[in-house]
C-alpha cells in the first residue's frame, strides 16, 4: 500500500460520521423490498425519507448508480432534509470523486450552515482530497459546535498529525483514544509524512503500552479470582453449616 493510499484508507477508516444509519437488518429479498418501495411510490408521492431509506439499501446492494439517482430526488423533494446530503456525499466518497462529494455537502450547507455533521463530512472530504489545513479548519468548527462528540476531536488529531503538528495530535488522541491506540495512529500519520523515523517510534511505543496493558489485566484478573477465592472461603466458615 503506497502512502496516499494510506492516508485515504485512514481517512475512510475514521468515516464520514455525517449519517451513518444503524446496521440495516437483514432482508431475506432486497429486490423485493426495493420493488415494494417503488410501487407504494406509485400509489403516493414518496417523501424525501422514503427515497433515502430506498436509496441505502440500494447501496448495500452495489447498485451505486441508481442509489445516486434517488438520493438526488430526495434532495430535489425536500432540500431541507440533511441525511441525503450525508449519504449521496459518502457514495461519492467511495467512488473517490471528492470534489462531487465536497459540491454536494457544499450545498447542504447552504441549507444549514452550523450543521456540525456536514462541516465535520466537508472536513473528511478535504482530508481525502490533501488539504489537511482545510480540514483542520472544518473539524475545529465542528468541534465548537458539539464539543462532546469525540469524533471531531479525533479527526482533529488526524489532521493536526498529517500537518506535523504531532506534539498537538497525540494530546488530542489521548482524549479519545488508549495510549496504545494513540501512538500507534500518529504513528500511521507520520508514516504517510515519509517521517519513518518517528513512525518506528510510535509503533514500538504503541507496542510497548499494548503489552504493559495485556500484563496489567492479567495481574488484576488474577487478584480478583484471589479475591473472589478469599470471599468463598469466608463464607463458607461464617456459614452456620461450616465447621
Amino acid at each position: 500500500m503506497n502512502r496516499l493510499t494510506m492516508v485515504i484508507t485512514l481517512a475512510m477508516v475514521f468515516g464520514m460520521y455525517g449519517c451513518v444509519s444503524q446496521p440495516a437488518t437483514k432482508v431475506h429479498n432486497q429486490d423485493t423490498a426495493a420493488d415494494a418501495e417503488f410501487e407504494a411510490g406509485a400509489k403516493r408521492k414518496p417523501t424525501a425519507k422514503t427515497m433515502y431509506a430506498l436509496a441505502k439499501i440500494l447501496a448495500t446492494q452495489g447498485r451505486d448508480a441508481e442509489a445516486e439517482v434517488v438520493l438526488n430526488r430526495a434532495i430535489a423533494a425536500d432540500p431541507r432534509f440533511l441525511p441525503a446530503y450525508c449519504a449521496l456525499a459518502e457514495l461519492q466518497m467511495r467512488q473517490r470523486h471528492i470534489e462531487k462529494a465536497i459540491q454536494v455537502i457544499t450545498d447542504g450547507l447552504k441549507q444549514s450552515p452550523s450543521e456540525p455533521i456536514l462541516i465535520n463530512d466537508l472536513g473528511m472530504c478535504q482530508l481525502v482530497n490533501g488539504d489537511p489545513g482545510a480540514a483542520l479548519t472544518a473539524f475545529i468548527c465542528a468541534s465548537g459546535l458539539a464539543p462532546d462528540d469525540h469524533r471531531y476531536r479525533s479527526n482533529m488529531a488526524t489532521a493536526l498529525g498529517l500537518l506535523g503538528r504531532y506534539d498537538e495530535a497525540m494530546d488530542l488522541y489521548l482524549e479519545v483514544l488508549s495510549p496504545a491506540d494513540a501512538h500507534y495512529n500518529l504513528g500511521v500519520l507520520c508514516e504517510a509524512r515519509h517521517d519513518d523515523r518517528r513512525a518506528k517510534w510510535e509503533y514500538q511505543r504503541s507496542a510497548e503500552l499494548t503489552q504493559v496493558d495485556k500484563q496489567r489485566r492479567k495481574a488484576q484478573l488474577a487478584e480478583r479470582k484471589k479475591l473472589d477465592a478469599a470471599t468463598a472461603d469466608s463464607s463458607a466458615v461464617s456459614s452456620p453449616d461450616g465447621n
